[in-house]
């Protein structure tokens, strides 16, 4: 089988915006891989062609290369790009409709920056602490994200329903000293409160 290297297929079909709608997954500087599996799966490209969804970008970090077969894109008429890493991941969360993500502290930064309307952050239950639990349910608890706690729950489509139906608070309307705050009780940055210079050392997770 012909399997697919970096971009297939662009199509024509666009939203509202004039742009192909995207779904954008990363896992930052991590080693993720059942996230990476299974929002790369047949199935997920079903659901991702049923929804509207033209544009799949998958940056899979220190894990191995996605094998998408290329006849599996072309009959849902998607156009697909993967890589490891960029020097910047700003410009495809910016161009992103629906983000999955794991749920690294710089990386949710970094998106809740961007004016990107719904992401969805995976924990990963094979790290030994549950830090990222912990500060995924303490963003959600504000309606920034929505939280996912095991890639396995990834298998269930009815929950990428609900990923499609989430409506987050809108990135101006958030609080910057409230999220400060979040990442400093997390981290121990001085009485909870995180200063720029932190927040920025966060960007590689």
């Amino acid at each position: 089988p012909h399997f697919i290297s970096s971009i297939i297929q662009k199509t024509t079909k666009m939203d509202r915006k004039g742009e192909a709608r995207t779904i954008f997954v990363t896992v930052g500087t991590t080693l993720f891989e059942k996230l990476i599996q299974l929002s790369t799966s047949v199935e997920a490209l079903d659901w991702m062609k049923q929804n509207g969804y033209k544009r799949l970008v998958v940056q899979y970090g220190k894990g191995q290369k996605p094998e998408l077969r290329a006849d599996d894109i072309k009959k849902r008429g998607l156009e697909v790009e993967l890589y490891d890493f960029k020097p910047t991941l700003a410009q495809d969360m910016a161009q992103a409709d629906l983000i999955l993500s794991h749920a690294g502290a710089g990386t949710v930064c970094e998106v809740l920056q961007q004016k990107t309307p719904r992401l969805v952050v995976v924990v990963n239950t094979l790290l030994m602490d549950n830090h990222q639990l912990e500060l995924a349910h303490a963003m959600h608890r504000r309606n920034y994200l929505f939280v996912v706690e095991s890639p396995e729950d990834l298998s269930n489509f009815t929950l990428w329903d609900d990923f499609e139906q989430y409506k987050p608070n809108p990135p101006d309307a958030t609080n910057a000293h409230s999220f400060a705050q979040i990442l400093g009780s997390f981290f121990g940055w001085g009485h909870g409160i995180a200063s720029t210079g932190d927040i920025k050392n966060t960007q590689a997770d």
